[in-house]
């Protein structure tokens, strides 16, 4: 009470606390700032994440689809190929039933079936036929049936039947 000072008041926070505090509470601030940046990352990571999945899964749409029009392609590639050689063995063998008929016999028509072959011509006699024309069908036909009309200048209308027996 008696005192040759006279009393100094005291601070509630000394100096040295007050610099301790600020330290303290910048470093609370930073790791909620860090947090909260961590946070939002994490976020367009997932949503980038999501994103992704979805144009996966969509691509994976695409790529099936791709898949089944090459196997289409694939399909119709062989369909052609097949096609362009059985319509060049076709053209081989019309070009070789051509060569067959003789001079004095002319075609009027031809049918091809798979095992079949129907020809429709006139000719001057059934002997010339037979000697010409029917020996090569023979050699190619498993069977082979011919039909004569006569025609009032004396030449014949033919229909010959010829079969190749099916392989089993």
């Amino acid at each position: 009470m008696y005192s040759f000072t006279k009393p100094k008041q005291k601070p509630l926070l000394l100096e040295d606390t007050k610099l301790w505090l600020v330290f303290i509470f910048i470093s609370l601030s930073l790791y909620i700032l860090f947090g909260v940046f961590l946070s939002l990352k994490a976020y367009i990571f997932k949503k980038d994440t999501d994103t992704f999945q979805k144009e996966i899964i969509n691509l994976n749409a695409k790529l099936t689809n791709i898949q089944k029009q090459k196997t289409f392609i694939l399909k119709e590639k062989t369909l052609y190929e097949d096609i362009m050689v059985k319509n060049s063995l076709l053209k081989q063998s019309v070009k070789n039933l051509l060569d067959l008929i003789p001079d004095p016999i002319t075609l009027s028509s031809c049918e091809f079936d798979k095992n079949r072959l129907v020809l429709y011509g006139i000719t001057p006699s059934k002997d010339i036929y037979n000697i010409l024309m029917l020996p090569p069908l023979e050699s190619i036909f498993n069977e082979t049936k011919t039909y004569f009309y006569q025609m009032p200048n004396g030449w014949y209308r033919f229909k010959s039947e010829n079969y190749l027996k099916s392989k089993q």
